[in-house]
């Protein structure tokens, strides 16, 4: 599986708010929101998408993913890390354009994800 294709299972949508995914995987999902900012931040992407797609998802999430999701937005911005679930470990992300161009791929994939519902 390509690492896109892993960020989209990754943010797979629950069904219903009520069913909160693994903590480990809204950790992720989090962290990942984390390098996009740091994308923009860094002009790599457009700035802005990521604060609305993560508002976007809310009405999917539980309170429990909301609240894991915000705990690894918040390390991963703080040290430019990603949470990879597969190697149950945090990663270094710096971001440049390769990486952020991957990470644009997924947020419009997402983006469409949301916009099919």
């Amino acid at each position: 599986m390509t690492r896109r294709g892993a960020w989209l299972v990754l943010l797979g949508l629950c069904g219903t708010p009520a069913e909160a995914m693994p903590s480990h995987v809204a950790v992720s999902a989090g962290s990942f929101f984390a390098a996009a900012t740091r994308c923009e931040m860094q002009d790599f992407i457009s700035q802005g998408q990521t604060k609305s797609l993560r508002a976007a998802l809310n009405r999917y999430l539980s309170a429990a993913d909301q609240k894991n999701i915000e705990a690894g937005y918040a390390r991963g911005l703080q040290d430019s890390t990603v949470y990879v679930v597969e190697l149950k470990r945090w990663a270094p992300f710096t971001p440049d354009s390769a990486s952020c161009y991957r990470v644009q791929g997924v947020l419009d994939d997402y983006r469409g994800q949301l916009d099919a519902e």
